[in-house]
């Protein structure tokens, strides 16, 4: 067989063989050696990727979905709700049973087996994707994004709790560890690619941005242990905040001082896609610290925390989805 043959062939049989043994494994197979070469680390993010994917672009809209069911809002509380929904209105449907046939698949947990890398969150992935498809018919009757509403502006449709409650429930029990390990794999891998930005390329855009992002997490988990245990004071939060607030200003060294490159301009272009979401997160941290100093009713600095969490989970769903495709 002469060279010129070799090439063809080779894809052919290649290709054969994928189909024969489904395309997904191999493909995954190829993609985690690659970047297991560049770094362990990198390998392990990319098995934890399709985790990542489907808690923000599902989790948290059902989380939103069921909380609107749950409180029973008014009619102008809906309405704005719709209207906050642009934070994570970042896929071309906005509907939880099309996002979770995009990025919920009963093939979550390939890429954790392929690499052998925490096997007890595989199971935890495969189990909530189950339940996630065992209560996806109830959540289609009281999905917020698909803005049917009632003339008293209540869930078009009116599910008895008998039904609905044990299926939320079981929800929760496999959504809940599977956010916290996730959560927890996840930071320490920003920590880990931050060293290793540190070590190729010092402290450039790309180093600042994720450092910023690293901030904010740590920032949400501050506040939310200290809310949790009830061991935060103003001057931990008015601390906290302004050291966000400086992270967040180190961009401004990149305005136009930055060299041309792809890279970089991937990564201003992040930077400024990230204002908006970054800050709503910065003002619900100082509404928050200014309603406490104020002595606001409880029920008033609930709802502050709760606009935290929510601009939180607003900004790393858009820094996950433009950086996973640019970087």
């Amino acid at each position: 067989m002469t060279p010129n043959w070799l090439l063809p062939v080779g894809l052919v049989l290649m290709l054969t063989l994928m189909g024969l043994a489904g395309a997904s494994k191999p493909i995954a197979r190829v993609d985690l050696w690659l970047d297991h070469r560049e770094a362990p680390l990198t390998a392990q993010a990319n098995a934890l990727n399709p985790l990542v994917e489907c808690l923000n672009r599902v989790d948290v809209r059902w989380r939103l979905s069921y909380e609107a069911y749950a409180t029973q809002r008014s009619k102008q509380s809906v309405q704005e709700w719709i209207a906050d929904s642009r934070d994570f209105a970042d896929d071309s449907s906005n509907e939880l049973r099309t996002l979770q046939a995009d990025y919920c698949s009963t093939r979550i947990s390939d890429k954790l087996n392929i690499l052998q890398y925490d096997l007890p969150l595989a199971t935890l992935a495969d189990q909530y994707v189950q339940t996630l498809k065992d209560v996806a018919p109830l959540t289609a009757g009281i999905d917020v994004y698909q803005r049917r509403r009632s003339a008293a502006g209540g869930p078009a449709a009116a599910i008895g709790d008998n039904l609905w409650q044990p299926q939320a429930e079981a929800y929760f029990n496999a959504s809940n560890p599977l956010r916290q390990q996730v959560e927890r794999l996840d930071l320490e891998q920003r920590r880990g690619q931050l060293s290793l930005i540190e070590s190729r390329l010092r402290h450039d855009i790309h180093w600042h941005l994720l450092a910023y992002m690293i901030q904010a997490r740590d920032t949400l988990n501050l506040v939310s242990d200290g809310v949790k245990n009830r061991s935060l004071n103003p001057a931990q939060l008015t601390a906290t905040t302004e050291q966000l607030q400086q992270a967040w200003q180190a961009k401004e060294q990149f305005r136009r001082s930055l060299l041309p490159s792809k890279s970089g301009e991937d990564a201003r272009y992040l930077w400024n896609e990230l204002s908006g979401p970054t800050q709503k997160y910065l003002d619900a941290l100082r509404t928050l610290d200014q309603d406490w100093r104020n002595k606001a009713e409880p029920q008033r600095l609930s709802a502050d925390y709760y606009a935290i969490t929510r601009g939180y989970d607003s900004m790393i769903s858009h820094y996950n989805r433009l950086a996973r495709v640019n970087f």
